[in-house]
């Protein structure tokens, strides 16, 4: 978008691994995965890079050239992927927030499942736990940060999505928890889950009628009230935004991009986005259009910096700070607002610039100034990466994000800074 979008996308690779053990769930499924492991009732795989969950009620059994039981260690790559997920101080944080939260102290609760994450960041089962906290205590924007996080390292554990879709609900944005029901129903077909999403098609009022243009890495849906000819040119203009998308990363996804372009109303009715948010992905570009019969600089500009988000997130198999994301299609899109560091010297003066690292997550809860300085602390960041490295640092950054590193383990192996030494480095840039 071109100020914000939050960036927790759908796409990941599909490719199946050498060597792959196979699981097999109780509705047929089968998924070849590189390793698998349990964390409380769910089971995590790992495919290409990306990392993947379900109910273990689901799995059925397990077949494998040599026993690897999911709830142990046996191998030296899961020996050094285990720590991210299980370490004693992150254990002892999730206890001790599990008896707070039996006992009914909420907030004790919330506060260890924080420390927890603070000491394993990566931890899937206590991201979740921690958004269904929030969910019950009422906290439904913070809910939502946490699933959305959560549902960017795990995008098809249905536990998630349905999650994800009761605080779409609660907060009113009936639209978007269509979708991740429906997705849900799709992971884990279920009587609990169809009967919400019956009753929240039967609430949402407005059935809207979509033509479809299909390309050859595109499913483009619109209103019939748009101009046909619009979503053609929209059409030719992401094959060739996609051609260099591809040249430029390295990288091809494996999955067709759907888009859909929205009259301004609907937009706002289906997204509930703020009023700052000219366009979102969430796995899903939607751009609103209304009132365009012909393809303008500014929305080829959205539908650039959009495709971008898409093309980061499949590279890194969903595993990219909002802050780099934003960074790197601002800088592809060229979009460099007039007086940006004039207002970043003067945030910095006053002490309000904040931490690279706190950009991590979805911005769609900032405030119009919040989020315009986010955008510009991105960018600027993301220029200064160029400025001390080549822009191939930027591919080499994400290079290391689809291994499943780190940012902060990412900037030290790139530039020789971790995150707060970038903070300060390029913070006194400004100033030149």
């Amino acid at each position: 978008m071109k100020l914000a979008s939050p960036t927790v996308l759908l796409i990941t690779l599909l490719v199946p691994p050498l060597n792959a053990e196979i699981l097999h769930l109780t509705n047929g499924r089968q998924i070849q995965v590189e390793r698998y492991w349990e964390e409380g009732k769910q089971i995590y795989y790992e495919r290409n890079g990306s990392i993947f969950g379900f109910p273990s009620s689901l799995l059925e059994r397990v077949d494998r050239g040599a026993a690897r039981p999911a709830t142990k260690k046996t191998s030296e790559a899961a020996e050094e992927a285990e720590p991210r997920f299980r370490n004693e101080p992150h254990a002892k944080a999730v206890e001790q927030a599990r008896a707070s939260a039996e006992k009914g102290d909420l907030e004790k609760a919330s506060h260890y499942y924080r420390q927890a994450l603070h000491t394993a960041p990566e931890s899937v089962v206590t991201r979740v736990e921690l958004g269904e906290l929030y969910l019950e205590r009422g906290n439904l924007s913070a809910a939502q940060i946490q699933l959305e996080l959560a549902k960017r390292s795990a995008p098809e554990d249905p536990t998630i999505r349905e999650l994800l879709g009761d605080t779409y609900y609660r907060r009113g944005r009936t639209a978007l928890a269509i979708r991740q029901w429906q997705k849900t129903l799709e992971l884990a077909p279920g009587a609990g889950i169809l009967d919400k999403l019956k009753q929240a098609l039967r609430e949402n009022e407005r059935d809207i009628d979509f033509d479809e243009l299909r390309c050859p890495h595109f499913l483009i849906r619109y209103d019939g009230a748009i101009n046909k000819s619009l979503g053609q040119e929209v059409a030719m203009a992401l094959e060739s935004e996609y051609e260099e998308l591809t040249q430029e990363l390295h990288f091809t996804p494996q999955s067709p991009v759907k888009l859909t372009l929205y009259t301004n109303r609907e937009f706002s009715e289906v997204t509930h986005a703020p009023s700052w948010v000219s366009a979102l992905n969430d796995g899903e570009i939607m751009i609103p259009v209304e009132g365009l019969n012909q393809l303008t600089p500014q929305v080829r500009q959205l539908l650039r910096h959009e495709l971008t988000h898409t093309f980061i997130n499949a590279r890194t198999g969903n595993n990219c700070p909002t802050w780099f994301h934003e960074g790197y299609a601002q800088l592809r899109a060229n979009q460099v607002p007039d007086g940006m560091y004039e207002a970043l010297k003067e945030a910095k003066g006053a002490g309000g610039l904040l931490p690279l690292w706190s950009l991590e997550g979805p911005l769609l809860s900032y405030s119009t100034e919040q989020a315009r300085l986010a955008y510009y602390q991105s960018l600027a960041a993301t220029q200064y990466l160029v400025k001390r490295k080549g822009k191939n640092s930027l591919i080499r950054i994400m290079d290391l994000l689809a291994r499943r590193y780190t940012m902060n383990e990412a900037l030290n192996k790139v530039i020789g800074l971790d995150y707060q030494e970038l903070q300060t480095a390029w913070e006194t840039d400004l100033g030149r």
